[in-house]
């Protein structure tokens, strides 16, 4: 897991990369399991997608994989007591989150820049999300 150092814009590429490589996994696929986890297991895709149903959790963790690793994007799914007690040593001082690197996150803002005044500059249709972006900013 990694923490970064500057703010990305909602919904962008690097918005993406970070709920990825920002979060965590349980071990998932046994229905009493990700019952019993309540489908917090699916950390990773409950960041992706927040407002998705549980079980389209389920059905998107193998893409999401996939995904990653066609992109070379580590997709961390860990015992949830091994990552329990990484919490517990981050929340106590005794170990810290890596910082991701800064010449790395600050390439992927710049995409993200370049991309959104591209989207501004075109004439073409806008997403929906961009649409909701503008309006919750008037």
């Amino acid at each position: 897991m990694y923490r970064f150092r500057d703010g990305c814009r909602p919904y962008s590429g690097s918005f993406y990369l970070r709920q990825v490589l920002a979060s965590v996994d349980f071990w998932t696929g046994s229905d009493i399991n990700d019952f019993m986890h309540g489908y917090l297991n699916y950390q990773i895709e409950h960041h992706l997608w927040p407002s998705l149903s549980m079980l389209s959790y389920k059905r998107s963790q193998p893409l999401v994989k996939a995904l990653c690793k066609k992109h070379g994007v580590p997709y961390v799914q860990e015992n949830v007591f091994k990552r329990l007690k990484k919490t517990v040593d981050i929340m106590t001082g005794a170990s810290s989150m890596r910082w991701f690197p800064e010449d790395y996150e600050r390439k992927f803002i710049e995409k993200d820049a370049i991309a959104e005044a591209a989207k501004k500059n075109s004439t073409s249709k806008k997403m929906l999300s961009d649409k909701c972006m503008e309006a919750a900013q008037e």
